[in-house]
């Protein structure tokens, strides 16, 4: 499913980890950890998605249905991925709490639904695809996505991949806005060497033919060879 945020507004075998302090308001450092998730930390998991859930149709944004990551299947799906590696969690050290979610996937029908329109049947492949990205609210507008796109950057030569890729709804504005413009942060711009903050491509919309629902694609080239 398309990424998100909360807002104010299959793969290694051992475990992932990465870790940078950033500063805040009051000049304090905070220590994020992004790590695999743990088995025994589904249930908060699932309750952080339907936090997220809920809060989209209190704004009338029609992207997660709240009860639905309670389903069984819905369960399972996010069971399997925390147990194949795939699923993450950004923690706070200080104070022992999850700040944010997300799940990197390779080969997903979604995916593969949502980009074969675009890419053809053979390039879809060549992505890590970041799903399921919740800030919590206490944790928002401290860059706790660009550290998650940073991360997830660092992932894509390692497994033999060329791109990163997310979606949103794209009856989401704000959303879509911030993915283009903002979520990188403040990086380097490989067109002139300047810092910036910055986003990713869009690359158009599609429309689940199932379902009727249309989706925004976005997209960083991070791996560039003679092919691209």
């Amino acid at each position: 499913m398309s990424a998100a945020l909360l807002p104010q507004q299959q793969q290694h075998q051992h475990r992932i980890f990465w870790t940078m302090t950033v500063p805040i308001m009051d000049q304090e450092e905070e220590e994020f950890l992004i790590r695999n998730t743990e088995p025994e930390e589904l249930e908060e998991y699932i309750n952080i998605l339907e936090r997220a859930a809920e809060w989209m149709e209190s704004q009338n944004l029609a992207q997660w249905i709240p009860g639905t990551f309670r389903k069984p299947d819905s369960r399972q799906h996010i069971s399997n991925a925390i147990a194949s590696k795939n699923s993450y969690v950004v923690f706070h050290t200080p104070t022992k709490t999850i700040a944010a979610i997300f799940a990197l996937n390779y080969r997903d029908p979604f995916d593969e639904m949502l980009w074969v329109p675009l890419l053809g049947p053979d390039h879809w492949q060549d992505a890590i695809y970041v799903h399921r990205l919740v800030v919590e609210k206490a944790f928002q507008g401290r860059g706790v996505v660009p550290k998650v796109l940073r991360f997830a950057e660092e992932l894509v030569p390692q497994k033999g991949k060329t791109y990163l890729r997310l979606d949103c709804r794209g009856n989401n504005p704000g959303l879509r806005k911030f993915y283009r413009e903002k979520c990188r942060g403040l990086v380097v711009d490989e067109a002139d060497g300047e810092k910036k903050v910055m986003g990713l491509e869009e690359k158009g919309t599609y429309t689940n033919p199932a379902n009727g629902i249309n989706y925004a694609r976005f997209e960083r080239l991070v791996v560039r060879d003679s092919m691209h």
